[in-house]
């Protein structure tokens, strides 16, 4: 028995499966930093999985687990979405093949049961944010050329591999990350550090780079964490500080005022069906709920929005705008699968959400920020859609859908 399990565990198999592990956890790190070596290693990740075998004991950790029949459900939806498209061919298939990520989430949580292998991920995704965060801060002191936003002088966009708003979004999240783990820290030194990285990407985000996005997810990051850590006879006191520290921050920061300025502005000269930012998403809110309106329990199938959209928009510039995805996750599956669409999406945020309750407290607060930040950028943008936040909400949904298991046979005090 012992010489046929040594066999097994020096065999190809157990090699490719680790190969796969490993391959996942550089898809994670090159997530924040690059579309085409994430995209890379995903491949690759599938292609060690496939090749490892093992799928009945890999499928079995879906048994009973509500939030992966949420994910096949939603995406069994959008292919039947597909037989009844009034979209052209060529949108359905690039519907399905965007949407597609979805199916790896499920891959991604096959090989991430272990404890080691979580906090693995979480640490990779943790050194390329600090690597974001360190070169985004060293652009405003000097012109860095690779830069993706502008460089040199604090009133500029100092976002760096990504665009502003996935930049801002990710690094609410990291936020959020770095101040639990001050709290579970094995040492007041690391704790310390913990709390500097956190008030740094804080800084970074109002200061340096102008995503709204963002703004709001770390204000509900932030919120979360004081909810469930701080003291309940403080939490008001807690929550009260931070509300004057950001009144403080919009006066200081010419970035933070001028954005939420902006978007007031834009705001109030909707009417006027200008394309700006705000402007935009309000026509293309507009429009969408005329065309659920047209179709509401089943939409006009999948890939069929951007035809849909053309037909109602005003005019062939605001086509061109528009035809993409309405800035919003649930109004795309709203016109596309109607309110069976939009339940769907509900389901699958409410089964994570529903998961996460049996988490020790430090899994179940990183959770809700996670399910919170992709809910703020479902409603202005498009996690699902748009390919960083795509592989982004996949990949940690992957590493914190296995928390229960951790926790129960670990008693996880830490992440």
């Amino acid at each position: 028995m012992k010489t046929i399990q040594k066999i097994y565990e020096c065999s190809p198999i157990v090699y490719l499966d680790t190969a796969a592990k490993f391959l996942l956890i550089c898809s994670v790190f090159f997530m924040p930093i690059g579309t085409a070596p994430t995209n890379i290693f995903i491949v690759l990740t599938l292609a060690a999985w496939l090749l490892a075998g093992g799928f009945k004991e890999r499928l079995s950790i879906f048994h009973n687990n509500y939030f992966s029949y949420a994910v096949l459900i939603l995406y069994g939806l959008l292919l039947i979405g597909a037989l009844y498209s009034t979209g052209d061919i060529s949108d359905i298939k690039f519907q399905l093949a965007k949407y597609l990520k979805l199916l790896f989430l499920l891959v991604a949580m096959s090989l991430l049961q272990e404890k080691k292998w979580q906090q693995w991920a979480l640490n990779a995704f943790m050194l390329a944010m600090i690597i974001t965060l360190a070169l985004s801060l060293i652009s405003v002191l000097t012109p860095l050329s690779f830069v993706k936003g502008t460089a040199g002088g604090p009133s500029d966009n100092h976002f760096v591999f990504k665009d502003h708003i996935a930049q801002n979004l990710l690094m609410s999240f990291f936020v959020l990350l770095m101040l639990i783990r001050s709290q579970t820290a094995a040492s007041r030194n690391l704790a310390a550090v913990y709390l500097l990285v956190a008030a740094l990407a804080i800084i970074d985000i109002v200061f340096f780079v102008q995503g709204r996005t963002g703004y709001i997810s770390l204000a509900f990051n932030i919120s979360i964490f004081i909810f469930f850590y701080a003291p309940p006879n403080r939490r008001i006191l807690w929550l009260a500080a931070a509300v004057i520290v950001g009144f403080v921050c919009f006066h200081l920061s010419s970035n933070f005022s001028s954005r939420i300025e902006l978007a007031v502005s834009e705001f109030q000269k909707q009417d006027a069906k200008e394309l700006t930012s705000v402007g935009q998403r309000v026509e293309f809110t507009k429009k969408s709920l005329e065309l659920i309106k047209e179709h509401p329990f089943f939409g006009t199938g999948t890939g069929s929005y951007a035809k849909e959209f053309c037909r109602v928009a005003i005019s062939a510039e605001w086509c061109e705008a528009g035809r993409h995805h309405p800035h919003n996750q649930f109004l795309a599956f709203g016109v596309q699968l109607g309110l069976v669409g939009i339940l769907a999406y509900l389901a699958f945020l409410g089964s994570a959400l529903h998961q996460a309750r049996r988490f020790a407290l430090p899994e179940k607060v990183l959770c809700i920020g996670l399910l919170g930040t992709m809910l703020t950028d479902s409603i202005l943008h498009a996690p699902l859609f748009l390919v960083t936040e795509t592989q982004f909400f996949v990949l940690m949904l992957a590493i914190m859908m296995n928390f229960s298991a951790a926790s129960q046979e670990n008693k996880l005090r830490a992440l």
